[in-house]
């Protein structure tokens, strides 16, 4: 960015107009002090590049909003079976791994008893 006011009040280049609008201070991009922030080479924002990179992106949002329509149209039945299936068989093994941790608790305090009684004698 140029430290040149005149030219921060003409330029429309991302630095100079976030810098008119007091959003940053100004600082210099370039290792040149006296270096014009729009000069070949300027390590700035790309506007242009950020908002076509801002299409492309909205544009594969689009196509993916469009494919889980589609898909969901489709196989949103069989989809919805399969995701039923699922959650049954997942939530019985965390009904069988709770069963299991209970059991192995249980018989811990039994040991635990047994060999308290039989130190007491």
């Amino acid at each position: 960015m140029c430290d040149d006011r005149m030219h921060q009040e003409e330029c429309d280049c991302y630095d100079c107009v976030e810098a008119k609008l007091g959003r940053r201070r100004g600082g210099v991009r370039t290792p040149d002090p006296e270096a014009c922030c729009c000069e070949p080479g300027d390590e700035g924002f790309d506007v242009a590049g950020m908002w076509k990179d801002a299409f492309h992106e909205a544009y594969h949002e689009v196509q993916v909003e469009i494919f889980k329509a589609k898909i969901k149209a489709t196989m949103g039945k069989t989809m919805d079976k399969v995701a039923g299936l699922v959650l049954e068989s997942m939530l019985e093994e965390i009904r069988d791994s709770q069963k299991k941790t209970q059991s192995q608790k249980t018989s811990r305090e039994k040991m635990e008893k047994l060999i308290q009684d039989t130190l007491k004698v």
